[in-house]
């Protein structure tokens, strides 16, 4: 087959004035094109459009032909960028008409300005929808308006993330059009996961349209109705209900969903939706208000003042809140009353069904449409104000089908309580089935280890805790004496916690580790703590109790004083990765530690991931670690950081010498970021080049003069 000599001035090939007939007329002629051999078609494959280019794929596949290079020059040559995760794209294809189905929805991108995007017998949007699984809205949802039926069941089929970026508030007609969509993806489709991200000043009426509908819950629209919902089955999954979208004779009974997320105030210990109905309770009248009632405070209290939250979410019940203890008045948030109070540990008797309805104020139970639900909810940096911070809860009180919550950013401040007691709520639905909880990047007045102990109160069979903010205040708690606290046993596998900067309980933190004995990761996050002697017994409990540790990570914590309990760690454990960051293991005077080390590394088997950055290492450390490859060593670490460890180009290249003249070693991966290899730019290049030949070297071009500037002038 001719090659083209265009690229070099010359005139177009007979082969290539043939093949531009060809494709130009693939309407008539696709079903022949198909049936061509592979010499013939790998020719025409890059002339075609990416219509009849997709079209294709099934017959390129069956005659060995590979267009994913063409799908890679379609994506420099239109998108002009690289695409996110770069370095893990597995399939151009559809990493190309997933971006080109979002920039084309955007209104971003002319399909008129390349013949290779235009074809009139194809709708962009739908021809692309297929391969699109991440749905990205932005902005003011543009586009959303824009989409047919048809592209709407194709997404229904792909989608499997939401994900909201950058949200502005919107006109009416898109945000009912935006309700649409949810309700096409999430209640009849396959998204089980719905991320909310950035959004400094959220529309309240928005978010609670997205969270209410990813909670599973469905206002039908009379005047536009769904015909899916027309349906007897629906594809559901645990938790989901599925319904009929308008029973009959109530759809005047089913509006009023957003005044009751919006307005309702939320008392988990008192007055609480019942997760068993899986239902959102109805929308009440307006109760007369209270001569001390205020608005503005975040304060959450029992109208009659008589049960604190806390006892009700397991906080201690010494406990007593901010500033000593000190509230505001009880009837802050008290402007309205909602029915239905929920049997759970501690509450009054049960309401009789008769009474439930004769609540003053409330109106009478209907049934709310309750569709599938997604799995995983992340809202980061979406500040929660009191309102939408109440909107949530009473969602969570039912939302059964979630496994996986996430919040970053949510100045969630005193609204932690109203997070607990919905979470408390939830708990206590044998359906609930949440097994990953995140929350991170906020203040508030709860110590971490108090909350830590009521989340695995509240959730004995929760896998995955994370929890990283700040405490508003801590005097009172630094204090008071510490006591041994018994935290309820549960099956907790991934344990992290960022610690504020008050000393560590190291009696509340070691109930918590004596009570997970299924811990497989454990991080532990800028942990300081009163004496040496804490930190030492923490080390033993996690070597003595925690036997099924594969991952341990210590970050910005000094265990310079712990080397023999580091040690013990590790003889006495089956860890498959351990991290010591910027803990300062390797201080002068540490050279018997750093032998010691090594040699307890060599004799493990286990241990296949070391990182050791920020430990001042230097180049002496660096060296010693090289006998980890020695002959005599069964050490099976295959990954190993060094970066951030004061090393010099020379010790680097002996490092690399040393692994040379010891042949086949199993080390796959150095990183060696950060370091002061700029000294000595010529050695430094000779040094990664030997390493080069040994392993993955992950380098960088640091500069090390301008960091100790940095450093000195912030000192």
């Amino acid at each position: 087959m001719e090659t083209s000599p265009e690229d070099a001035g010359g005139s177009p090939t007979l082969f290539l004035l043939s093949a531009r007939a060809v494709t130009a007329n693939m309407e008539r002629l696709e079903e022949d094109v198909w049936g061509l051999p592979a010499v013939i078609l790998q020719g025409l494959l890059p002339l075609m459009n990416i219509y009849y280019l997709e079209r294709i794929e099934p017959a390129a596949v069956r005659k060995g032909l590979n267009t994913q290079s063409i799908w890679c020059k379609l994506w420099n040559d239109i998108m002009k960028s690289k695409p996110s995760r770069f370095g893990t794209v597995t399939c151009w294809r559809k990493r190309f008409l997933e971006a080109f189905f979002h920039n084309v929805l955007r209104g971003i991108l002319d399909v008129s300005s390349d013949r290779r995007l235009s074809d009139q017998r194809f709708c962009p949007l739908l021809h692309s929808s297929h391969h699109v699984s991440e749905l990205t809205i932005c902005n003011k949802q543009q586009g959303v308006t824009e989409l047919p039926p048809a592209v709407l069941q194709c997404l229904a089929q792909s989608v499997e993330t939401l994900k909201f970026l950058h949200l502005r508030s919107s006109d009416p007609g898109t945000q009912k059009s935006l309700r649409r969509l949810l309700h096409h993806l999430i209640h009849h489709g396959r998204v089980h996961k719905v991320s909310v991200l950035s959004w400094p000043c959220p529309d309240n009426q928005l978010l609670v349209l997205i969270l209410s509908i990813s909670a599973g819950y469905w206002e039908p629209d009379p005047d536009s109705p769904c015909s899916l919902c027309s349906q007897t089955t629906h594809d559901t999954e645990p938790g989901g209900d599925p319904r009929s979208c308008v029973p009959p004779g109530r759809a005047e009974e089913s509006s009023g969903l957003s005044a009751l997320l919006s307005l309702q105030p939320l008392n988990i210990s008192q007055n609480v939706v019942s997760a068993s109905e899986q239902s959102i309770a109805p929308p009440v009248k307006r109760a007369a208000r209270s001569p001390l009632s205020r608005k503005g405070t975040a304060q959450h209290m029992p109208p009659d003042g008589t049960s604190s939250p806390t006892s009700q979410t397991g906080l201690d019940p010494a406990y007593k809140g901010p500033a000593g203890g000190h509230t505001s008045d009880h009837s802050d948030l008290y402007d309205f009353i909602f029915s239905v109070s929920t049997l759970g540990e501690g509450n009054a008797p049960e309401t009789p069904p008769e009474e439930e309805k004769a609540i003053v104020g409330a109106s009478p139970l209907f049934e709310v449409i309750h569709y599938r639900s997604v799995r995983a909810l992340n809202l980061h940096n979406i500040p929660l104000t009191l309102p939408s911070c109440r909107s949530l809860c009473h969602l969570l009180c039912s939302w059964t089908a979630l496994e996986r919550l996430t919040m970053a950013y949510n100045d969630l401040g005193a609204n932690i309580q109203l997070v607990l007691e919905a979470l408390s709520a939830l708990s206590r639905d044998p359906r609930c089935c949440l097994r990953v909880l995140s929350l991170s990047d906020f203040t508030t007045f709860v110590p971490m280890l108090e909350l830590a102990h009521a989340v695995l109160r509240i959730f004995p069979h929760l896998q995955l805790l994370s929890l990283s903010y700040d405490l508003e205040s801590h005097s009172e708690w630094a204090r008071a004496p510490e006591t041994a606290v018994p935290c309820a046993e549960n099956r907790l596998q991934t344990l992290e916690l960022r610690f504020p900067q008050d000393p560590v309980r190291v009696e509340r933190l070691v109930s918590v580790l004596t009570a997970s004995r299924s811990l497989l990761e454990l991080s532990l996050d800028n942990a300081t703590f009163p004496g040496h002697d804490d930190l030492r017994r923490l080390l033993r409990v996690i070597a003595d109790c925690n036997t099924s540790l594969r991952r341990l990570s210590f970050h910005d914590m000094k265990m310079s004083d712990v080397h023999r309990e580091i040690l013990h760690l590790l003889n006495h454990s089956r860890l498959e990765e351990m991290k010591f960051s910027f803990c300062r293991l390797f201080e002068e005077g540490s050279s018997d530690f750093l032998m010691d080390f090594v040699a307890a590394i060599k004799r493990n088997p286990n241990v296949r991931i070391l990182k050791l950055s920020g430990n001042r290492l230097g180049n002496e450390g660096l060296c010693a670690l090289a006998d980890l490859f020695s002959s005599d060593s069964v050490s099976g670490i295959h990954y190993l950081d060094v970066s951030s460890n004061c090393i010099k180009p020379d010790g680097l290249l002996r490092f690399a010498q040393k692994l040379e003249g010891r042949g086949t070693v199993k080390l796959l991966q150095l990183s060696v970021s950060q370091n002061l290899l700029d000294r000595d730019p010529v050695l430094a290049r000779e040094a990664l080049q030997s390493l080069a030949g040994v392993c993955c070297v992950v380098s960088d071009s640091w500069d090390s003069g301008q960091a100790f500037a940095d450093h000195v002038s912030v000192m």
